[in-house]
C-alpha cells in the first residue's frame, strides 16, 4: 500500500467493493466492521453505514460495538430534519437494557432528557473513567443538546484528562463555541488547534473567522494570510475562507474576490465562486458589475437553474431573454416544482416585479396555475401598470370569485382588478364586479384579524373615490395612484 493511502479509506473501498459479491462472500472482521460504519459515517454514506450494520449482524450478533453503531445510527435518523430522534431509538435502547456502555449512557439520555442535566453529565464522568474518541464527541454533543455549553467550558480539563486525543474533543467544543459565537473560546481553541496540527488549512481559517467576528482586523489579516497560503490547493477551504470574508470582514473583500477569481478561472464550469464574487459585488456596491459578472456565466451555462435564479432576483430589464434560453436549454421544463415555488414567493417578497411577470409568462402558466401565485402575478403586472393584462387574465378566469377569500392577497386582486377596469374606462363592469364582491368582503370585515379587515378597508376606500370619480374622469383615473407606487 502507498505510504499516502489512507488505511481507514483504503478499508472503505474494499467493503464497498464487497458490497457487490454475493452476502457469503464478505468476510470482515468485528473491528473493521467497526471502522468501516466510523469512516462512512465521516463521509456522510448512509448506505455503506447500514451495510456494514447489516454485515454486523449476521457475522458477530453479539458485538457491543456493533451493538452501539445500531442505536447511535436510530439516535441520528430525524424525523422530517427535525432534532428529535425517531422512536425507533427509544425502542432499540428499550429493548436492549442490559447493554451498559458510554454510548448506551448518553444515547438514553439523548432520548429521554433529564430533568437535571448537570447531574447526569456529572454521573457519567463518574462512571468512566476513559473516553475513546466517539465517546467524547457523543458526550460534548449530549451536553450541548442539553444546553451545558458553560459546564463543558468550566469542565473541559477534567475531559481532557478522559481522553487519550485530545483534538477530538478540542475540535468538538470549537465547532460549538463557533455556533455560539464565543469568539474568544474559539480563537482559543483553535490556537491550541494549530500547534498541534500547524498545517491543518481548517484551524486557520476558524482561527480567522473567530477574529474577524471580535473586530480583530490586525490578527485577522495576519491569520487570513496563513490560511490563504496553506489552503493554495485547497478549493474548499478557499471557499469557505472567502465566505468569512464575506460575512465579516469587509476590509479583505478585494483579497477574497482574488481568490474566487482563481477558483472560478480553474473551474469555469462551477457557479459557485461566480455568486460568492457576485455577492461580494454586491455588497461593495458594484451591483452592475454583479450583475454582468451572473450574464457571462448564463451566456456560457443558460442552463444552470441556480445562475438563472439568481439573476432573476436582480430583476434586470432583459431577464426574459435568459428565460427564454434556459427553458430552451432545459428542453422547456425550467424548474423543478420546488424551485419554482420557492423563486415566486422569493422575488414576490423583494418586489422583483418585472421578474415575477417575465417568469409567469415564460412559464406558460395560466388558469390553472397556484391561486397563490395567480395572486402575486396580478400584484406584479399592477406595480408594472400593465393594466390591459390584468383584466385580460381575470376577464377569463373560470374560477375568479376564489381570490376574494384569500387572506390578503384577495384583497389585492380586487383592488387591482378595479383599478385597471377604472383607468381602461371600464366603470361599468367595475361596479358591477363591485357589488358582486361587496357582500363577502363585508362579511370579511367582520370576522376577519386586523390585518386582514385593513387591506378590506383598502378596497373600500376605493369604492368610495369610484363613486365620487366616474371612469370618464379621465384626468383623475390616468393619475390615480392611491397605493404610491409611481413615487420612487
Amino acid at each position: 500500500m502507498a505510504e499516502d493511502t489512507n488505511p481507514r479509506e483504503e478499508l472503505y473501498n474494499r467493503f464497498r467493493e464487497a458490497l457487490k459479491q454475493p452476502v457469503t462472500d464478505r468476510f470482515f472482521d468485528e473491528d473493521e466492521l467497526v471502522e468501516v460504519y466510523d469512516y462512512a459515517g465521516d463521509i456522510s454514506d448512509d448506505y455503506v453505514q447500514l451495510e456494514a450494520l447489516f454485515c454486523g449482524a449476521r457475522l458477530y450478533p453479539q458485538s457491543v460495538p456493533l451493538a452501539e453503531r445500531r442505536a447511535l445510527m436510530y439516535l441520528d435518523t430525524s424525523v422530517d430534519d427535525s432534532d428529535e430522534p425517531t422512536p425507533a431509538a427509544g425502542s432499540f435502547l428499550g429493548d436492549n437494557p442490559e447493554l451498559q456502555t458510554p454510548l448506551f449512557e448518553i444515547a438514553r439520555l439523548e432520548v429521554r432528557r433529564p430533568a437535571d442535566p448537570v447531574g447526569a453529565l456529572e454521573f457519567i464522568m463518574g462512571q468512566y473513567a476513559e473516553f475513546n474518541d466517539e465517546e467524547i464527541i457523543r458526550f460534548v454533543d449530549l451536553a450541548f443538546d442539553l444546553d451545558c455549553y458553560n459546564w463543558v467550558k468550566v469542565n473541559l480539563d477534567r475531559l481532557r484528562a478522559k481522553v487519550k486525543y485530545i483534538p477530538a474533543l478540542i475540535y468538538e467544543v470549537m465547532q460549538e463555541a463557533d455556533d455560539m459565537l464565543d469568539n474568544d473560546t474559539v480563537a482559543a481553541l483553535a490556537e491550541e488547534l494549530i500547534e498541534a496540527e500547524p498545517f491543518a488549512v481548517g484551524y486557520w481559517v476558524t482561527l480567522f473567522k473567530a477574529q474577524a467576528r471580535a473586530g480583530k482586523e490586525v490578527e485577522a489579516r495576519s491569520t487570513f494570510d496563513y490560511a490563504r497560503a496553506l489552503g493554495a490547493d485547497n478549493p474548499d477551504a478557499l471557499l469557505v475562507l472567502a465566505d468569512s470574508v464575506y460575512n465579516f470582514a469587509p476590509y479583505l473583500y478585494s483579497e477574497a474576490f482574488d481568490i474566487l477569481e482563481g477558483l472560478r478561472t480553474e473551474n469555469p464550469d462551477e457557479f459557485m465562486y461566480v455568486d460568492c464574487q457576485c455577492a461580494i459585488l454586491a455588497r461593495s456596491g458594484a451591483g452592475d458589475r454583479a450583475i454582468a459578472s451572473l450574464r457571462r456565466f448564463l451566456d456560457a451555462h443558460p442552463e444552470h437553474p441556480r445562475a438563472m435564479r439568481q439573476l432573476l432576483i436582480c430583476n434586470v430589464r432583459n431577464v426574459a431573454e435568459y428565460l427564454d434560453r434556459f427553458y430552451e436549454a432545459t428542453g422547456g421544463e425550467g424548474f423543478d416544482a420546488a424551485t419554482y415555488a420557492e423563486l415566486v414567493t422569493t422575488l414576490s417578497m423583494n418586489g422583483a416585479v418585472g421578474s415575477l411577470d417575465a417568469l409567469m409568462m415564460r412559464s406558460g402558466a395560466g388558469v390553472d396555475m397556484d391561486p397563490g401565485d395567480f395572486s402575486s402575478w396580478i400584484e406584479a403586472l399592477y406595480a408594472l401598470g400593465k393594466y390591459e393584462k390584468i383584466v385580460e387574465l381575470l376577464d377569463s378566469h373560470p374560477r375568479r370569485e376564489v381570490f376574494v377569500t384569500m387572506p390578503l392577497k384577495g384583497s389585492a386582486v380586487v383592488f387591482a382588478y378595479l383599478v385597471s377596469l377604472m383607468k381602461l374606462g371600464r366603470g361599468d363592469d367595475a361596479q358591477a364586479y363591485l357589488d358582486s364582491v361587496r357582500p363577502t368582503l363585508e362579511a370579511i370585515i367582520e370576522e376577519a384579524p386586523m390585518p386582514v379587515r385593513m387591506s378590506v378597508r383598502c378596497v373600500f376606500t376605493l369604492a368610495d373615490k369610484m363613486r365620487q370619480h366616474p371612469a370618464d374622469d379621465r384626468l383623475y383615473w390616468d393619475y390615480f395612484d392611491m397605493l404610491n407606487y409611481g413615487k420612487k
